[in-house]
């Protein structure tokens, strides 16, 4: 099954009224700074083509068998202290639950290491979001830290739990 999920670096092309969707639903946007932003056609093409041209940080579409239904963003890229941070949504809710967030962080994990010769990579989550910290999890990636009440999102504090993974162990 992991041959069937891609990651591959987007371009303003591939964003529509579809992609747009996925940051207005409550639901996807849940546990994400996104549901304080406003999105729109325009602006989400100019963001993807900065992404685009920026050294720092790389905006990667999630493809599962073709279809694409995410990002995955490797930002904060230091070649000083070899660290990148990731995040990451499933936008098309018909996906959710199918293991491929997981299969996809697997994926970026060798291109990091690989590409980008990343020594660590690091993702923030909000506590009550199961389902990132089981897909980090299953990637090994490991618990550093708590931030308590952190995160706001809904009308409610949130601690920030915080993961890292070693990759040249």
């Amino acid at each position: 099954m992991i041959e069937t999920v891609q990651l591959k670096i987007i371009t303003q092309e591939i964003i529509n009224d579809k992609v747009i969707k996925w940051y207005l639903d409550k639901e996807v946007t849940k546990f994400s700074d996104n549901q304080h932003r406003k999105f729109n056609l325009n602006d989400q093409k100019k963001y993807v083509t900065n992404c685009y041209l920026s050294d720092s940080k790389f905006l990667y579409g999630i493809f599962f068998e073709k279809n694409y239904i995410g990002n995955l963003l490797l930002s904060n890229i230091s070649e000083i202290h070899k660290t990148a941070e990731i995040s990451y949504l499933i936008g098309d809710k018909d996906f959710w639950g199918k293991g491929i967030m997981t299969m996809a962080i697997e994926k970026i994990i060798t291109i990091s290491k690989n590409d980008f010769k990343i020594n660590k990579l690091y993702a923030g989550v909000a506590s009550a979001n199961y389902g990132s910290i089981k897909a980090l999890e299953k990637n090994n990636f490991v618990k550093e830290g708590v931030r308590f009440q952190h995160l706001y999102y809904n009308s409610k504090f949130y601690d920030q739990i915080d993961y890292g993974l070693l990759l040249n162990n």
